[in-house]
């Protein structure tokens, strides 16, 4: 089985993971098209790919117009001779199916004879204007199989007319860097010690819902503190808020850490909390850093938003609050902050299932059944 895979997202060499496993799986042969440069959507400026050095397939590294806007980054001379040579069997196009760059590989998939495969994560029901509905209806029409990363992705495109085969495809993570453990020289060095530890990792924006936490740690014992991963607009309004309900002394603020430290401060606590916000154009799509929490054994609080309640509920790995609810949050995070036992619990199970359902391994094994017969 050949397949060529398209991901703007791998212009991080730590989303090339999933086709590593893929590649590495007995007769798949792959190739990756990666933007050559993307503009960080989180206002980090433009930044060249690289690859991970365990990737051994082909990678293409593409010049591309308008890199880092998912609707209308597109590739003005695609290595069509390469592909050629190549001649696989299915094209693989984690682009949403209304996107320039899912028509273009669309279109290469019919040059090249090849199936074509799409991934989508909208979760939300939008009306785009011509052509690029157009695009979209015909992304629907032309796959052998339609993905989606969530079960509310998989029923939006049901409802804009998708008749064709869709499955849903999570998110994977890698259990080799989320792993359990307790980072207790970490603990100390934060001023954390033997403190129950409700944390966050993650961007500050008002979509995140991040001051829910804050807000619900004066309600929480007294030995509760709370640990704040990253960066965004809204963080000095939450350290005002922490000084203004008096417990700014209880919420300790690390700064932004790279991915591969992500996994240390995850050991850090007790209960990681996700209590995100639906908004008129966004709600959670996923959450990924829940399934990163369980695999490294910590239980997990999120809101009802998006797809986070399916992954909690699916993984058997925390409770569900109702989104915005500060009164819910705290009642939900308290039940585990005086319940050692029953968050420790909800960890192990969630961790089990992660390991079994949400790996970069059993990701690309479903991939891989479901590519196989669409052949």
């Amino acid at each position: 089985m050949k397949i060529l895979v398209v991901s703007h997202s791998c212009v991080r060499e730590v989303n090339q993971q999933l086709f590593i496993e893929l590649s590495r799986l007995p007769g798949v042969e792959l190739e990756l098209v990666v933007p050559e440069t993307w503009d960080d959507e989180y206002g980090k400026g433009m930044f060249r790919s690289g690859r991970h050095p365990e990737a051994t397939f082909p990678i293409h590294f593409c010049p591309t117009i308008k890199p880092g806007h998912i609707t209308f980054h597109a590739y003005p001379k695609l290595p069509m001779a390469a592909f050629k040579k190549f001649a696989p069997d299915l094209v693989y196009s984690t682009q949403e199916p209304w996107s320039l760059s899912n028509l273009q590989f669309l279109m290469a998939a019919r040059s090249l004879k090849a199936k074509f495969v799409y991934h989508t994560n909208q979760n939300l029901l939008k009306k785009y204007p011509p052509p690029f509905s157009w695009f979209e209806q015909l992304s629907y029409k032309e796959a052998c199989a339609s993905l989606a990363y969530s079960e509310e992705a998989r029923q939006v495109l049901l409802t804009k007319g998708l008749k064709g085969p869709s499955f849903v495809v999570p998110y994977g993570t890698n259990v080799d860097q989320f792993v359990p453990g307790r980072e207790e020289a970490l603990r100390e060095k934060l001023g954390l010690g033997d403190s129950v530890v409700v944390g966050y990792i993650g961007r500050f924006v008002e979509e995140k819902g991040v001051d829910l936490i804050v807000k619900a740690l004066p309600k929480l014992p007294a030995n509760t503190k709370i640990l704040l991963v990253g960066t965004g607009s809204e963080e000095q309004a939450l350290k005002s808020l922490a000084k203004e309900l008096g417990v700014a002394e209880r919420v300790v603020f690390t700064g932004g850490v790279p991915h591969n430290e992500a996994d240390k401060y995850l050991r850090c606590m007790d209960i990681m909390a996700l209590p995100s916000l639906t908004r008129p154009h966004w709600k959670e799509q996923f959450g990924r850093v829940l399934i990163e929490a369980l695999a490294c054994e910590v239980a997990v609080v999120g809101s009802d938003s998006g797809e986070i309640p399916n992954v909690v509920r699916n993984t058997g790995g925390g409770l569900v609050c109702k989104e915005g609810s500060v009164e819910s949050l705290t009642e939900c995070l308290s039940a585990l902050v005086n319940d050692p036992a029953r968050r420790l619990a909800f960890a192990k199970v969630g961790c089990a299932v992660v390991h079994s359902q949400y790996t970069f391994g059993a990701v690309a094994r479903q991939l891989q059944g479901i590519f196989a017969e669409a052949l």
